[in-house]
């Protein structure tokens, strides 16, 4: 017998097609997710596994089952869509955002096989360096904002982000995870096929209000981003929506302290700002789209490159007497080189603490004199300086350019802004970018356009403001074309008042002013075309209408005909069989009036025939003989209390049979007698009555019944089949 599990997953060892699983990973309202090792290529993968939760129970062969026959059909439902959007999400490629690399079925249900990502949880990465600094926070977050936004260009939703499903690589870039939640954007959660998910502080209210007709959208995930920047700033999840819905009912204050006032001197107003927009409690509140929020993130961006950075402390605060100094650039600077390079080259030790050490010593002496310019030795200078220029050379063969050797040629024109080298290397790696940006709207790559454009914007501003004309132009031409195909769509399939209301709709964001009177003149000659068919069609409708009027009329009246041609036959077959042969004889010649004749009006006239000369004959003395018989065996069932036999010659009466039962357990004996034997016609039959004359009680005395149930009338019926039972 096959044994089932509602909690077992899959273990150390098993396998899916190639795949071996190794351990758990995590798990989530309808899934599971597994490291597994691709067998095939060698090396790790992490797979989703379809499992709704309690709704489904493990078989001993590791397939999946629905848990009832009432989940069965919600669970193939799921595993379809499942399914469907998986094909989607494999499509995607973007160095932000997980890669799924293939889905297929496997023990009755499906699993998704993604890229398994090395690196700290972004929960983990905030903790573990006390508190993250404006500038790099933006950075993480844009990169996270471009993969995802090609996600929303597809038309899904990510529906669970949070900060353990961001993760920070080795080499500091963030990657998006875990898209087994994705759904399409624009769908109402009402609907019972799409399931809900929720991460408290973290899912916006309209993934809790299920039937309350509000659709996940980009505002869904954005909330979820605000978030996690919420997070990143204080350390704690944002109030739950729920917990806000419930002060909004009370009219009470927002639970939720606004990121302005949790990272007031901490972060920038802009940046700040730019938290509490996500974090809207209503989906009008929140941006509408990543490009919007893009826009206000890029402003903070700015801002840090002219210097509007303000600085976390080890312990989560800000240090404001280092705030905007150079003491604090210049301890920004030491700081991060050693830490950086002493996370990447084991060869730091001591020594190198000793440089941080002394320069502390430096600054502290340059604070206690009350002086504002930082005191660097030209010789440690020289030398911090080539350290910094051997890591960029490293960053850049690394190709981690504008993540590690940008920032790092910039923080060298920081101590030295006259530094040839590093003015060059920039100067060289604006020039690649440029280049690559080009090359990518020429290629009709847009997405990856963007993301270029964005790093080119923090070296060459007065380039990157030309390209972003190049790719706004052609977003607009990309806009037009979705704009007009779907107007097009619409007329092609002769929707024209679908194909109106799509052009009024994208009216305004069309840019070319002659594809608007094109596609109008196109919908007028369309309508003026559809008013003659139309016009056609009708006269046509009004001759097949008035035939087929005609038609039903006299259908109509045949089938009512025939309607009542069955019914006198059936009730001219039930009085038949209830022996009443007056009624029998008149749904007969009412059906015979219809003039509709078959072999059924046949066979029952014969019978009314055949019944009716049966009737007019009087019983034999024979028959009125066997008839008294029947009545004597009964008045002899009675006298010797047989209830088994007074059954079987009556027609088994309940109450009658219950009635000589109390006799036959009251009294010893019963003495009867029939009587008033007498034949009858219509129907035929023999009548009597059973008279009981005299009841026995135990002791020996006699009690005469009273006349109120002495005698029971008997009837014994006559038909062309035979003698009925002895009715009561």
């Amino acid at each position: 017998m096959t044994t089932l599990d509602t909690q077992r997953t899959l273990g150390d060892g098993d396998y899916i097609q190639w795949y071996r699983v190794k351990r758990v990973l995590g798990r989530g309202g309808f899934g599971i997710t597994y490291l597994a090792t691709d067998t095939n290529l060698d090396h790790h993968v992490a797979i989703k596994e379809y499992r709704p939760g309690a709704a489904v129970i493990r078989a001993a062969d590791n397939s999946l089952q629905p848990a009832n026959s009432e989940s069965t059909h919600d669970y193939h439902k799921g595993l379809q869509r499942f399914l469907r959007e998986a094909r989607t999400l494999v499509k995607f490629r973007h160095p932000n955002i997980v890669r799924v690399m293939a889905v297929f079925e496997a023990n009755n249900t499906a699993y998704l096989v993604m890229e398994y990502e090395e690196g700290q949880q972004f929960k983990q990465f905030v903790k573990g360096n006390n508190g993250i600094a404006e500038a790099e926070l933006t950075t993480l977050i844009l990169k996270v904002v471009d993969g995802l936004d090609q996600v929303h260009q597809h038309g899904f939703i990510h529906r669970d982000i949070k900060p353990v499903n961001l993760i920070i690589r080795r080499d500091g870039s963030p990657v998006l995870l875990d898209f087994g939640s994705a759904r399409p954007a624009g769908i109402d959660l009402a609907d019972n096929n799409h399931t809900s998910f929720v991460s408290a502080g973290y899912t916006p209210l309209e993934q809790y209000q299920e039937g309350a007709g509000l659709a996940v959208g980009p505002w869904t995930d954005i909330y979820a981003l605000g978030g996690t920047l919420y997070y990143a700033i204080s350390g704690q999840s944002p109030v739950s929506p729920v917990s806000r819905l419930a002060a909004l009912v009370k009219k009470s204050p927002d639970p939720l302290r606004p990121a302005v006032e949790v990272g007031a001197g901490h972060y920038s107003k802009q940046f700040l700002r730019a938290i509490d927009w996500a974090l809207g409690f209503k989906i009008e509140d929140r941006p509408q789209s990543l490009l919007q929020w893009r826009t206000a993130l890029d402003e903070c961006v700015q801002l840090s490159a002219h210097g509007a950075i303000v600085e976390k402390s080890p312990s989560g605060g800000v240090r404001p007497e280092l705030e905007n100094t150079p003491q604090r650039a210049s301890r920004l600077l030491v700081d991060k080189s050693l830490q950086r390079r002493s996370t990447l080259d084991p060869r730091v030790g001591t020594r190198r603490r000793s440089v941080a050490g002394l320069f502390s010593l430096v600054l502290a002496g340059a604070a206690i004199a009350g002086s504002s310019i930082w005191v660097y030795s030209a010789f440690k200078e020289k030398r911090e300086v080539q350290q910094l220029l051997l890591r960029a050379s490293e960053a850049v063969e690394s190709t981690a350019v504008f993540e590690s050797a940008v920032p790092l040629y910039q923080q060298i024109l920081k101590v030295q802004p006259e530094n040839q080298q590093a003015l060059q290397k920039l100067r060289e790696i604006a020039t690649r970018a440029r280049g690559s940006v080009e090359a990518s709207l020429d290629a009709g790559r847009l997405q990856q356009a963007t993301w270029e454009l964005r790093q080119l914007r923090s070296l060459d501003l007065e380039a990157a403001t030309d390209l972003q004309s190049r790719l706004q132009l052609a977003r607009q031409k990309i806009s037009d074309d979705a704009s007009l195909a779907a107007v097009e769509r619409f007329l092609r399939a002769g929707k024209l008042g679908d194909a109106e209301a799509e052009l009024d709709r994208r009216r305004a964001q069309i840019f070319n002013p002659d594809s608007v009177a094109v596609l109008e003149t196109a919908i007028r000659d369309a309508r003026e075309a559809a008013a003659r068919r139309a016009e056609k069609q009708a006269e046509s409708d009004r001759k097949n209408q008035l035939n087929r009027e005609l038609v039903a009329a006299a259908s109509a009246r045949q089938r009512q005909r025939r309607s009542q041609y069955a019914e006198y036959l059936i009730k001219a077959e039930k009085s038949l069989l209830e022996h009443d042969l007056t009624a029998a004889r008149e749904w007969l010649n009412n059906a015979i009036s219809l003039q509709i004749s078959d072999h059924e009006l046949a066979d029952i006239e014969t019978r009314v025939v055949a019944a009716e000369n049966f009737q007019r004959e009087p019983l034999s003395r024979y028959e009125i003989r066997y008839a008294a018989g029947r009545f004597n065996s009964l008045k002899r069932a009675v006298e010797t209390k047989n209830l088994q036999a007074i059954g079987g010659l009556t027609d088994g009466s309940p109450s009658r049979l219950e009635f000589f039962r109390i006799l036959f357990d009251r009294y010893a004996r019963l003495k009867g007698n029939v009587i008033e034997v007498e034949p009858m016609l219509d129907p035929k039959r023999v009548t009597a009555t059973l008279r009981i004359e005299e009841l026995d009680l135990p002791n020996g005395d006699i009690v005469y019944p009273s006349p109120s149930y002495r005698d029971t009338k008997l009837s014994l019926l006559r038909t062309q089949r035979g003698w009925s039972k002895i009715q009561w």
